[in-house]
């Protein structure tokens, strides 16, 4: 058994898991461990973890192992994408790890600590507390905050904030490595605002959320935010702010409503977020929820029109002119109607933003002659951007569909597949006969093996039409490539996609010198091997085996395939 990664097993062993984690992840994950953010870990049968861990919020693991403490399946209902393994798993299998490792018995699983908890008295809860508290005094710390009265809470969530930042700091600098710490006080406090949100006290959660903000955007000064978390934090503390006026609004009187947005509106104008726009703009964003208020949206237009004046020629500053722009516009779409709005949009056209605008309201309604300006008219002005002339070209697609233009439909299509738009290929295909497609696709054909770099687009051609001939050709060019096409190879041309399968693999041999290499080397094997069989992957390992014999390392890998 192993670890189920992209419909693969892999073999993960609790014993050494570190070996298969990114080592940024690690260190995070180590952190979580040591600092006791894996709050629960309990199991049933010894086979099925589940744990929580505080993080930005209290996130949700499960760990499954086989007999042998191999990690069959792991899991964690965190929004983190981007490796096999969050910082949340890291957490979790240390925990586990070090249970395992002291004999400690499984944990208790959670109904049965309830139950045990229920039957004790209050003095012996408060024991307990107390005893937990003084062995760690962050749980201390917690349990204060937690059951703060209305008034110490926004004095006790500033107070929280900058502790948890002052401690993480070494020399003056907190390093990625402490970041998540020094924002747990953040965390908690935009937990807490959640919390009241809930309970119906929006006030109290947007100024909970809003004293968040300074502390930790001036900490961008002093940490190494390469992790995101700062940006994290922010970006959170703006929508709980969002969240908690949207909620409130229609239950606050003119006097609340006024006070709640003039201290939003001073929280973005603050000089702290000058080279943060998207933050100022953020909470800006969120006074616009009170612009159906004549004297609020007075009052928000006027600071719009200081922060346009004030910006010069620069890029950036002409990033924050079309921010003001777009926010604008909300407010005029919200409070004077579609005539209004689609009047800004026509003045403002060149820009980018509300050119798209302009395009998608014009397909909705079917004019296809605009689409088809707007979008000309757009890869002229926008020529220097390769992203936006893009776009502008796929809008003029949808307006040639839209007027039944076949040829520009097929010549555009045609451009986009060299493009590496394979999505064409199949539009481009139904824009012809089946007598036509013939003569066409040997004219692809012919223009992508002229090609200089090699092309996914030509690769999935190949695929779809079932090239065979020419997927050989390609593989003698490039050889990576039997994997993308063996499975189409095997039955008319076994032996010739059988040789390009070994030379593949000897090829990656012969580059390799380290042990994580002949791992991967070993992979391409097991996959020839449930492609081509055990006798011939069999002969193939017998060859590599005697090539090199000065490689132990390499043997021992070659040794472990089954």
């Amino acid at each position: 058994m192993g670890l189920l990664v992209n419909g693969e097993l892999r073999d993960v062993k609790l014993l050494n898991f570190e070996h298969s984690i990114d080592n940024r992840i690690l260190k995070r994950g180590l952190d979580y461990f040591e600092l006791g953010h894996v709050v629960s870990l309990e199991t049933k049968d010894k086979k099925r973890y589940k744990a929580s861990v505080e993080g930005s919020e209290v996130y949700r693991v499960e760990i499954s192992l086989d007999i042998n403490n191999e990690i069959v399946e792991s899991y964690c209902d965190c929004p983190y994408d981007l490796g096999e393994f969050c910082k949340h798993e890291a957490a979790v299998l240390f925990a586990l790890k070090n249970m395992k490792a002291l004999g400690e018995p499984a944990v208790v699983a959670e109904n049965d600590l309830k139950k045990v908890l229920a039957e004790q008295n209050k003095d012996e809860l408060v024991r307990i507390l107390l005893e937990i508290s003084d062995a760690y005094p962050d749980i201390e710390k917690r349990l204060l905050f937690k059951f703060a009265n209305n008034e110490d809470e926004i004095t006790a969530s500033k107070k929280l904030i900058r502790e948890y930042i002052n401690n993480a700091k070494r020399n003056g600098f907190i390093d990625w490595r402490h970041v998540d710490s020094a924002l747990q006080g953040a965390e908690m406090t935009l937990r807490k605002a959640r919390e009241k949100i809930e309970l119906g006290d929006s006030e109290i959660a947007v100024l909970l959320a809003l004293e968040v903000l300074t502390p930790v955007v001036k900490m961008i000064q002093y940490c190494d935010d390469s992790n995101g978390g700062v940006s994290f934090i922010m970006n959170r503390a703006i929508s709980t702010i969002e969240q908690a006026v949207t909620t409130a609004l229609e239950h606050l009187d003119e006097k609340a409503q006024k006070k709640l947005f003039e201290v939003i509106l001073k929280e973005a104008l603050k000089k702290q977020y000058d080279g943060w726009s998207d933050w100022c703009f953020g909470l800006l964003n969120v006074c616009s929820i009170f612009a159906h208020k004549k004297n609020l949206r007075k009052m928000l237009e006027k600071q719009l029109d200081t922060l346009e004046q004030k910006a010069a020629t620069s890029w950036s500053d002409e990033y924050e002119k079309k921010q003001v722009k777009l926010l604008q516009f909300e407010i005029i779409e919200k409070c004077d109607g579609t005539s209004a709005a689609e009047k800004f949009i026509y003045e403002n056209i060149k820009i980018s933003d509300f050119r798209e605008k302009a395009i998608t309201r014009a397909l909705e309604n079917g004019d296809y002659a605009k689409v088809l300006e707007l979008s000309i008219s757009g890869e002229e002005v926008d020529k220097s951007y390769r992203g936006l002339v893009h776009k502008w070209r796929e809008f003029r697609y949808h307006a040639y569909e839209g007027l039944g233009d076949v040829e520009n439909q097929r010549k555009l299509a045609y451009e986009f597949l060299f493009q590496n738009e394979f999505s064409y290929y199949v539009k481009l295909k139904e824009l012809y006969e089946q007598d036509e497609w013939t003569e066409v696709l040997d004219r692809l054909i012919e223009a992508f093996e002229k090609e200089r770099y090699q092309s996914t687009v030509y690769i999935e051609i190949l695929k779809e039409e079932k090239l065979t001939k020419q997927m050989i050709e390609y593989c003698n060019k490039h050889k990576s490539l039997i994997m993308d096409f063996y499975p189409y190879l095997m039955e008319s041309h076994f032996e010739e996609a059988n040789g390009l399968f070994i030379n593949y693999i000897e090829q990656s041999a012969e580059g390799t010198l380290d042990r994580r290499g002949y791992r991967n080397v070993c992979k391409l094997i097991k996959t020839y091997k449930k492609a081509f069989g055990t006798i011939n992957s069999y002969k193939l390992i017998g060859e590599l085996k005697l090539t090199y014999q000065k490689r132990p390392a390499f043997i021992d890998e070659l040794g472990k395939i089954r």
